[in-house]
């Protein structure tokens, strides 16, 4: 079984292609597309529900996909328009089908369920049921974007049920991120924080009533890709480029252990002057927040 989003555009442009094969003018008898039905939704429970539905003809044309459509159904007109959710069961079209699930419900919320195949040619939506969950889906962390983090870099989480009322609370290793820059049922973005050590760290949402975690976050080291020029004297102003930390506080380069001044920082990119005090060659040692890496040629301070 595979689960997935689907824009809720899609699903109302699946609908008027239905609308459009139940027009005055569509003949069921040469319809190549199968005519599905979805039936009542059973087995509601604290764990999910099953939903169920069936093949009123069968068609001639290759089935594609086909499964079912989930969706919250609005508490008012002026609701923001929710996600519709897709589950599908593969290509292999029975009489009758029915899977259960147990992700991106709510308790007490109503929600509309719609069979779908999709052929080549169409995709056929069946009528739509109304069920009340009687469970709450546990919250999940599906991914990170990007994958791989530095301090001060913007960092997505996205997930299923996280906290549609409010920021999720999230920690990173064991620092707790209050003050989400964006956030919804789907996913919360954050700004990482002070690490001191690369390599993978713990990562925990708490939506309030759950939380999850994952160890899938990468903290990875700064580095030094070249520096320009190669040789100056003291006070000259060095371009660094590489990968450093968003936010200039967390950034120290040292030459030969003399820190220096940044006078401007990136992502990607630094400037900075020699110290003063050195002469000869001379390392390049870049810090964030106790993560290091030296350049591999020196720098000849004239």
């Amino acid at each position: 079984m595979r689960s997935n989003r689907t824009l809720t555009n899609e699903l109302l442009f699946a609908l008027s292609i239905l609308m459009a094969s139940c027009s005055e003018d569509f003949d069921p008898r040469q319809q190549a597309f199968p005519l599905i039905q979805t039936t009542a939704v059973t087995n509601i429970d604290t764990t999910g529900a099953q939903l169920n539905g069936g093949v009123i003809k069968s068609g001639t044309a290759q089935v594609l996909d086909f499964g079912f459509l989930y969706v919250e159904k609005p508490s008012n007109i002026y609701k923001t328009v929710p996600d519709t959710f897709s589950v599908s069961l593969g290509t292999h079209l029975e009489e009758n089908f029915s899977i259960r699930i147990d992700r991106n419900l709510n308790k007490n919320l109503n929600y509309y369920v719609m069979a779908y195949v999709v052929t080549a040619k169409e995709t056929a939506i069946g009528n739509s049921v109304i069920f009340k969950s009687q469970s709450t889906s546990p919250i999940r962390i599906t991914s990170f974007s990007p994958a791989s983090v530095l301090d001060g870099d913007t960092l997505t989480i996205f997930g299923e049920n996280f906290n549609r009322y409010g920021a999720d609370y999230v920690y990173i290793g064991n620092q707790l991120l209050i003050n989400a820059l964006r956030y919804n049922n789907k996913l919360v973005t954050v700004t990482v924080p002070p690490i001191s050590q690369p390599g993978q760290v713990n990562v925990t949402v708490d939506a309030f009533y759950s939380k999850t975690n994952s160890d899938q976050l990468i903290i990875i080291a700064p580095s030094i890709i070249s520096f320009s020029p190669t040789h100056g004297p003291s006070g000259q102003a060095i371009t660094i480029s590489g990968r450093f930390s968003n936010d200039i506080n967390y950034n120290k380069v040292f030459f030969n252990g003399v820190e220096s001044t940044i006078s401007r920082s990136s992502k990607s990119q630094m400037i900075v002057n020699v110290p003063t005090g050195l002469s000869g060659n001379v390392s390049i040692t870049i810090d964030v927040n106790g993560k290091t890496f030296t350049a591999t040629d020196p720098f000849f301070v004239e």
